[in-house]
């Protein structure tokens, strides 16, 4: 952990010690029989309770030893709340660290320390539970684990401690206001409706904030799908009510975010929602779904017809400037459109047709933009002079693509997709292909990314991308993930990396052996040594309760460390909250694998995620590199996010790298590591030991 890091920590440790008001208070009999469990458990004449403040140690339970305060560089326990597991000093004389202290060379001439932290709830180490000997020792697991769950038991009783003042502190307010109160039962009971109005008032807030988007205040998804719900059994029971969903995805709004920046665009989606609910009658919907993707849902409509002249009117008014930070800003939009008459059982359903024919319409749009330039461009082949001038129309640009048999083939293929999708999996299907990380300046391979492929029957290897969100969305990935973790696991150990290897063999036995062959040639694979494999983890596989036990079991059986691994999150999962996912990415890394970002730059981010998930890496999103010679900004972005991660002591990883050029920018703006199909293809697990050794 960096200074910075660890002095912002030490401020909030500090400031959470200071909250438990614990710091010289008076002798305690529930901490002192604690402490002489300890020393009876550990058969030790010493033990102690002990809390580390700013510049002492302090002593809260002392059995068997006079010591009530010690300057904190002294203390033993300083060193203590700096880890998470135990710290065990099995002869102080004889250890680097300790051998000169005054506590060892003086009064009380302490030869043997054990001590685990006292860490809070959410994490802070305020203190240590420790044993003390005076004679040199050892000390069993047993009693280790001892330690540690009496360690506990202090911690829970300065919890119980503090909320009981807490508690106090409020019985005290409540007597003294009741004292204090003058008033007749009728102002009683006035002040009490209040406080209840409250919480109505935030319990109504908070369903609304539950199924409503933060931005545009409209509802959200999930709110969509319960109104959608009540429409699609409505016509279920009568024939005559019919309704119609609109799916709306807006074109090139990517381009506003990243030429403007996201605040303009977010007040851009704010106003492309108005405009849309302002359109609308009081009987329709209009939610946003994410993004900038919004859906209408049209009920108690006379047929067709009426659904079309809507959606007529919502892509009209959306081409109409909108007023945006000074400035005057065109969106057009793409419109699936899905009907009642087709028979809908279930509103997921219908939504699903909905954005079919969405990305129908978006299909149809780009085809149409490219004939109108294939047009222009022929216009223009007899006028050599003149310089070709590409427009297009923006009002014929934007399509609409209404639900019907021939949309709904094209969603039997993903349904047939899907069943091809599940039958790989029990096939067993899937393999990991490799494509090297190179240390740019000194061409080493810093490690491996494993990649997905698919052995689809009557195609053969296929990449993630045709195939990994369809296999997501319905489980294939989450089910998948035991057996990839297995697979890279058993690779790293065939090519030699396992425990077992004595320190400073860095080169895999493959690499080995043909080094050996090869001396005579003065030739030999160069491998860094801190050599990584890593490997992506989606957002399904980081919500899995069963993950981390997947990789300890792995990570057991072939005796791999997790030091060897580099697991790669997606951007996104920097702003999610969600504790499922934090709880893994925390459990991961006490395994020690290490954490890195990928496709850095492309969204929003936040600092402060990055220090709290303790992330060690940032992977570049390959467009910086592709538009680095044709966007400033790209090179500008590419040279902020280098500089960013040697201040905050990150490893950055430069990815998509296919020129010579963009290796030449990228060594002179300071990137280490980079990996692209010019440094070295993807290829199989058998292809990479020769790969290598050329």
């Amino acid at each position: 952990m960096s200074a910075v890091s660890w002095s912002a920590k030490e401020t909030l440790r500090l400031a959470k010690l200071r909250d438990y008001c614990i710091l010289d208070t008076l002798p305690d009999t529930n901490y002192d029989e604690i402490a002489k469990l300890a020393a009876d458990t550990c058969r030790t004449p010493a033990a102690l309770v002990t809390l580390v403040d700013a510049d002492r140690q302090w002593v809260k339970a002392k059995i068997g030893a006079d010591i009530s305060e010690t300057p904190r560089c002294v203390a033993f326990c300083d060193q203590a709340i700096r880890q998470v597991n135990t710290l065990i000093v099995e002869d102080a004389m004889q250890h680097p660290q300790f051998c000169n202290n005054p506590l060892v060379v003086g009064p009380p001439y302490i030869r043997f320390y054990a001590g685990h932290p006292l860490i809070t709830p959410d994490g802070y180490a305020l203190g240590t539970l420790c044993v003390l000997d005076y004679q040199p020792r050892q000390i069993a697991a047993q009693q280790v684990e001892a330690l540690k769950v009496l360690s506990r038991q202090v911690m829970a009783q300065m919890e119980l401690t503090r909320q009981s003042q807490q508690l106090q502190r409020v019985n005290d307010s409540l007597e003294q206001r009741i004292k204090e109160q003058t008033n007749s039962l009728r102002a009683s009971l006035h002040s009490l409706l209040k406080v209840q109005t409250a919480l109505l008032k935030r319990e109504a807030a908070s369903r609304h904030n539950a199924l409503h988007d933060p931005l545009t205040s409209l509802p959200n998804r999930s709110y969509f799908l319960q109104r959608l719900e009540q429409s699609v059994q409505l016509a279920q029971r009568d024939l005559n009510h019919q309704y119609a969903v609109l799916f709306i995805d807006l074109d090139s709004f990517k381009p506003v975010n990243d030429t403007l920046g996201h605040e303009v665009g977010d007040q851009l989606l704010t106003h492309v929602a108005h405009r849309i609910k302002r359109l609308l009658r009081k009987s329709d919907l209009v939610a946003r779904l994410g993004g900038d993707e919004f859906a209408v849902l049209l009920d108690n409509i006379a047929g067709r017809e009426e659904a079309i002249t809507a959606v007529r009117r919502i892509q009209w008014h959306l081409e109409q400037p909108f007023a945006v930070a000074d400035r005057q800003l065109s969106i057009s939009a793409s419109i699936g459109i899905t009907l009642s008459q087709i028979g809908y059982q279930r509103a997921e359903s219908v939504l699903r047709d909905a954005d079919t024919a969405m990305y129908q319409a978006k299909r149809q749009a780009k085809e149409r933009s490219q004939m109108q330039m294939d047009l222009q461009l022929k216009q223009q082949e007899n006028q050599v002079s003149a310089p070709i001038v590409i427009q297009t129309d923006s009002h014929s640009a934007q399509q609409f693509v209404v639900f019907d048999n021939h949309i709904k083939n094209r969603v039997q293929t993903r349904l047939s997709l899907e069943n091809e999708l599940r039958q790989a999996l029990i096939s067993d299907q899937f393999r990991l292909h490799y494509q090297p990380v190179f240390e740019l300046s000194t061409q080493k391979i810093a490690g491996l990314e494993g990649l997905l492929r698919w052995n689809r029957p009557r195609r053969g290897w296929i990449c993630a991308k045709e195939f990994i969100h369809v296999a997501e969305q319905i489980d294939v990935v989450h089910r998948l993930s035991p057996s990839l973790i297995n697979q890279a696991c058993q690779q790293l150990a065939r090519w030699g990396f396992s425990k077992d290897d004595p320190p400073g063999i860095v080169r895999p036995d493959f690499l080995q052996k043909s080094w050996e062959k090869s001396k005579n040639t003065m030739r030999s694979p160069h491998i860094a040594t801190d050599f990584k494999l890593h490997l992506n983890l989606s957002a399904t596989q980081l919500r899995s309760s069963q993950l981390v036990a997947q990789w300890q079991t792995a990570l057991k059986k072939h005796r791999i460390c997790g030091s060897r691994f580099q697991l790669e999150i997606d951007e996104s999962l920097l702003l999610t909250e969600e504790p499922t996912i934090a709880a893994n990415l925390k459990s991961l890394k006490a395994l020690g694998l290490s954490l890195c970002v990928d496709g850095f730059g492309k969204g929003h981010f936040s600092f402060s995620r990055l220090h709290q998930l303790e992330v060690d890496a940032l992977k570049v999103d390959s467009t910086f590199v592709a538009q680095a010679f044709a966007q400033k900004n790209s090179a500008a972005m590419l040279k902020t996010i280098s500089n960013f991660g040697r201040s905050a002591n990150l490893s950055v990883i430069a990815s998509g790298v296919e020129t010579i050029q963009q290796f030449k920018l990228l060594i002179s703006l300071g990137y280490r590591l980079g990996q692209g199909n010019w440094l070295a293809n993807v290829l199989a697990s058998e292809d990479i030991e020769p790969a290598i050794l050329r």
